[in-house]
C-alpha cells in the first residue's frame, strides 16, 4: 500500500486473517496522523502552529519519538535535530503550504532558535511545547517508529515471522520458511534493482535496517541540485563524499535516525562516532567510478 508519501510492503508467514491488511494500514496510519507535517490536523502540525510556550497534549507514541529525538540530538552534538524544519521547508522538502515562505534574512534570525532543547517534553502529563521559534519535522524518524509500532502489533498477535518494508527501511523477524532466511538488500545507487550487499536472517536475527542517501530524494533549484538532508550545523543541504550510509540497529526508529545523523556527520566523523558507540554502520563511497564500502568495526 501507500503511506507517508511512500510505499510499504508487509509479508507474514503462517498467518491468515481477513482483517490483517486493514489492521496493518491502521497501525501505520496512526503514526502518520500524528507525525506528518503534511496533515493539518496532526499532532506535529498543531505543535508547529501553537504559540511558543503553550503546552500541546499528545499521545504516548509522540512523546516517545520526541524524547528519543532530543536525546539523540544531544548524543550526536546536533547532527540529528528535528527542530530544523524551517530550513527543510525553505529548500522545498516540506509540505507545499509552508515551502519557501521564509525570506533569507528571516532564516538568518531563525538559526539561533534551532537547538537540541528547542522544545520541552512533559512525559508525565503527555504534553509538549516549543520553547523557541522552531518548526518540528520528524520525517527522519517517523517511518522507523511506524515500523516498530507495527512490529509490536504483530508481536502482540504472536506472529513470529514477518518482514516489514516502509520507504526502503526494513525490519524482519524469524525466517521466510523453516530453512529459508529473510534477505534484506542494501541497494546499488547506480542500479537500484541490484544489491550492493545482502543481509540474511541466518546472520542477523530480528534485524532493523535503514539507509540514508542522496541519490533518490533531492530537488533542483536554479540549476543546482540539493540534498533532502539538511545539516543542522550549516543549515544547508549536505554535500558529502559518500553516496549513502546504512545502519543496523535494535529498532527501526534507531536505525532511521542514526542513518540520518551519520549521513550529516560524513565518513570520517561518522565512522569514529559509530566505532565509539558500537553502531553497525556501512558507508557507500564512489571513487574512480567504482563503489567502495567502508564500515564501522561493529558492522
Amino acid at each position: 500500500g501507500n503511506i507517508m508519501g511512500t510505499t510499504y510492503k508487509v509479508i507474514l508467514v503462517d498467518y491468515d486473517q481477513d482483517l490483517i491488511e486493514e489492521s496493518i494500514y491502521r497501525s501505520l496510519n496512526s503514526v502518520n496522523q500524528e507525525m506528518s507535517t503534511y496533515i493539518d490536523t496532526s499532532s506535529i502540525s498543531r505543535l508547529n502552529s501553537s504559540n511558543i510556550g503553550d503546552w500541546i497534549e499528545v499521545s504516548e507514541n509522540f512523546i516517545k519519538v520526541a524524547t528519543f529525538s532530543q536525546q539523540l540530538c544531544i548524543e550526536t552534538q546536533g547532527a540529528f535535530n528535528i527542530s530544523i524544519g524551517h530550513f527543510v521547508n525553505f529548500y522545498g522538502f516540506g509540505p507545499p503550504q509552508v515551502a519557501n515562505n521564509h525570506k533569507i534574512n528571516k532564516l538568518e534570525e531563525l538559526k539561533d532558535q534551532v537547538s537540541c532543547i528547542s522544545y520541552k517534553v512533559d512525559e508525565t502529563k503527555k504534553r509538549i511545547k516549543r520553547i523557541n521559534d522552531v518548526y518540528i519535522d520528524m520525517s527522519a524518524v517517523a517511518k522507523g517508529f511506524a515500523i516498530d509500532h507495527l512490529s509490536s502489533f504483530f508481536d502482540s498477535l504472536s506472529i513470529n515471522s514477518y518482514f516489514i518494508e516502509l520507504g526502503g527501511e526494513i525490519r524482519y523477524k524469524g525466517n521466510k520458511q523453516k530453512n529459508i532466511p529473510w534477505l534484506a538488500a542494501i541497494e546499488n545507487p547506480d542500479e537500484t534493482n541490484s544489491p550492493i550487499m545482502t543481509l540474511s536472517s541466518k546472520e542477523y536475527k530480528n534485524l532493523s535496517l535503514a539507509t540514508s542517501g542522496e541519490y533518490r530524494n533531492f530537488v533542483e533549484l536554479n540549476g543546482e541540485t540539493f540534498s533532502h538532508t539538511i545539516d543542522p550545523q550549516t543549515f544547508k543541504p549536505i554535500n558529502r563524499e559518500h553516496i549513502s550510509v546504512s545502519v543496523i540497529a535494535e529498532s527501526a526508529m534507531e536505525a532511521d535516525a542514526l542513518a540520518t545523523a551519520l549521513n550529516v556527520m560524513g565518513l570520517e566523523k561518522g565512522l569514529a562516532f559509530s566505532n565509539k558507540n558500537k553502531i553497525k554502520a556501512l558507508y557507500v563511497i564512489k571513487e574512480n567510478k567504482k563503489f567502495i564500502l567502508k564500515s564501522s568495526k561493529w558492522f
